[in-house]
């Protein structure tokens, strides 16, 4: 009877890891599902995949990213043309790992409307509607002479903001400026000082909350650093030929 025992037993542990276990299966290939992509995407799927993971997209999350989509060619296309590694994260909700972002829901509270300055008294120095809404508050403000302002992208350097701290991390520009990682791969810094005997006319205020992404509501960009807009008319070409490039802090 013993004997009968052990041999059922035995003949129980076998099937039960049989190779038909997708636990197993995904443990003596835990790239499968990439395998799975690169024939129904393409020769070169998996390479790219690889790559992604190896400079720090998480596996976990990009598996289930794909699993969770009914389009997975357009997700694939997503992430080929995002501009940054935080831009890849939104896209497979990856949201332990863009620093900065609020785990709640996004509420607005930028202004209603535009603002004009009466002691400027020029239209063109006005804070438009389009960028009111993003400050909690926006006061008129002249930067005089010496002040040194950043602003941390990949794109104009000679752009509308910019702070007056240098950012020290990247989650501080995502979170507390609020820049959608759609919006900038965070790899360059910029540098203005406004020349001797001048100053600069600026809008000054806290920024205000953003979505992270467009339709995502839950995490969102917090907000509540101070923030600076230049209008268009005061960033002339004297003042984009001041404009220096600087070491990020990051």
């Amino acid at each position: 009877m013993m004997l009968i025992l052990l041999i059922f037993t035995s003949q129980l542990v076998i099937n039960c890891s049989s190779d038909n276990d997708p636990i197993n299966e995904e443990i003596e290939n835990p790239t499968g599902w990439m395998d799975d992509l690169e024939r129904s995407l393409g020769t070169g799927t998996k390479a790219k995949l690889n790559n992604w993971v190896e400079k720090g997209l998480d596996n976990t999350n990009l598996k289930e990213a794909f699993s969770k989509t009914s389009d997975k060619a357009g997700l694939m296309t997503k992430l080929e043309t995002a501009i940054s590694i935080y831009h890849q994260r939104v896209h497979i909700e990856d949201w332990n790992n863009i620093p900065g972002i609020a785990k709640s829901d996004y509420k607005s509270n930028g202004l209603l409307a535009g603002i004009k300055h009466p002691d400027w008294n020029d239209p063109a120095l006005d804070l438009p509607a389009i960028e009111a809404a993003n400050f909690v508050d926006a006061t008129a403000t002249i930067l005089p002479s010496g002040t040194k302002i950043y602003r941390v992208t990949g794109g104009n350097p000679a752009g509308g903001y910019w702070t007056k701290e240098k950012p020290k991390s990247v989650g501080a520009v995502i979170g507390g400026t609020a820049v959608q990682p759609a919006w900038n791969d965070f790899s360059k810094c910029y540098e203005y000082e406004v020349p001797q005997k001048q100053t600069l006319k600026v809008w000054q205020g806290i920024t205000a909350k953003q979505p992270i992404a467009t339709g995502v509501i839950n995490p969102h960009l917090p907000g509540g650093e101070l923030q600076l807009f230049i209008p268009p008319a005061v960033r002339d070409d004297t003042f984009k030929k001041l404009v220096i490039q600087i070491p990020l802090s990051w």
